[in-house]
């Protein structure tokens, strides 16, 4: 049970590029746990190939697209992309990833927010002997910005431009240990700019058994520098941070039914100039999953984050959510899931609430989703989704509901 937890975490790594949605459109769709995938114990997941192409296309309707609390305009988005993969051995144990997409977004009433996205990654994953490993790689995203910050039909892109060494090594039978570093850069097309620079090392040591379980602790420290801009006043502000991490990590299978993914740890950041912005406290995230049958699997998420989104006007962003989940795939064909996610945003980082003394932004976004897949033939996979979300927040105008009907259609080969 454990081992095949472990392959459908690989196989999501090996494609969460070619599915990451834009400003969360189609992403009920896009994150459908479709059975040829390995994620249900009743069928064994289709081999990952040396090389996919794939295309994909749909439609969803948005009952208000911009998340305005009055004034609402719903739309109807069309998008068309496609791409391909490539895992291949070079020589000896050295292998080449290579993977790329690319897709556009059409508005039926608000053409000026149409857009062009696309994801671009290599990674170089070397080996060298039984017991060391690890990469290099490079991977660049550019999409749209989250609607439902910027709430104005203006086409506001963020390209984010990610590099990353790091290795591993196997030095007894069930201990590793593994270091990397990596450099992360964020930037919007806007006049007034934000900006986010992050450079973090991190080491880890992991006590494994053959049976896939997973126990370690990790340590990680970043330097950042972020560049807000005010909302209310387009002030810019211009600051450096220090952040340090240490946790403790579990990958675990309690019995053939029950599974447990998750780390937890303290987080301390610290910065340079607006020093009412630190943060320092308790951060985790946490899977259960308990599968009650070859074809039933319910999840529980917790979580506790404290992120640097170029999205936001605040250098940070503390979410506090948890989420339920159950995906049932009654034959090897059809699949249905069912989702609710409550999140706490809490914008400490927000420079203007930090200068002036106001209360920084508080707000709890709820969201309930609705999936459906159907695999009619080989190579071919029908999604459809529908959400209904809402968000309640302490600043005027930020408050909206919104209701999302999807359908969407994915030939990989």
């Amino acid at each position: 049970m454990v081992r095949r937890c472990l392959r459908s975490v690989a196989l999501a790594a090996l494609t969460s590029l070619a599915v990451a949605p834009a400003a969360f459109a189609f992403e009920t769709v896009d994150t459908l746990p479709y059975p040829s995938a390995g994620a249900f114990p009743a069928w064994p997941g289709d081999p990952i190939p040396p090389w996919t192409v794939f295309t994909y296309g749909g439609l969803m309707y948005d009952s208000n697209a911009f998340r305005r609390s009055t004034g609402e305009e719903s739309d109807m988005v069309a998008r068309l992309g496609a791409g391909g993969r490539m895992l291949q051995r070079i020589y000896g144990r050295q292998r080449l990833l290579l993977e790329g997409f690319g897709e556009y977004y059409k508005f039926d009433r608000f053409n000026e927010i149409d857009h062009f996205g696309y994801g671009l990654r290599a990674d170089w994953l070397w080996e060298l002997g039984n017991d060391l490993d690890g990469a290099v790689g490079y991977t660049r995203r550019r999409r749209h910005a989250d609607l439902g910050e910027f709430q104005s039909d203006t086409r506001v892109m963020t390209t984010t431009d990610r590099v990353v060494v790091d290795g591993g090594y196997q030095f007894a039978a069930n201990w590793r240990i593994f270091a990397g570093a990596e450099h992360v850069s964020s930037k919007r097309n806007t006049d007034l700019a934000p900006e986010l620079e992050l450079n973090t090392a991190r080491g880890s040591l992991t006590y494994g058994t053959p049976l896939g379980n997973r126990i370690g602790a990790e340590i990680r420290g970043t330097k950042g520098d972020a560049r807000v801009v005010d909302s209310v006043t387009e002030a810019v502000f211009v600051d450096d941070f220090d952040e340090r991490e240490i946790a403790a990590t579990l990958i675990y299978g309690l019995t053939g039914q029950l599974r447990v993914n998750g780390r937890a740890g303290r987080t301390d950041r610290d910065y340079a100039a607006l020093t009412g912005r630190n943060f320092s406290g308790t951060t985790y995230d946490g899977v259960l999953e308990w599968l009650p049958s070859q074809k039933v699997i319910f999840s529980f998420n917790a979580y506790r984050r404290l992120e640097s989104v170029i999205d936001i006007d605040a250098s940070h962003v503390l979410r506090d959510g948890v989420a339920f989940g159950a995906s049932w795939a009654p034959t090897f064909k059809l699949l249905f899931t069912a989702r609710f996610i409550n999140e706490q945003r809490l914008y400490e980082g927000d420079p203007g609430a930090a200068l002036t003394g106001v209360a920084a932004r508080d707000e709890t976004l709820r969201i309930w989703r609705f999936g459906a897949g159907w695999e009619p033939r080989r190579h071919w996979q029908v999604g459809a989704g529908f959400d209904l979300g809402e968000r309640e927040s302490n600043q005027l105008g930020r408050e909206y509901d919104y209701t999302q009907v999807m359908l969407n259609v994915r030939w990989t080969y």
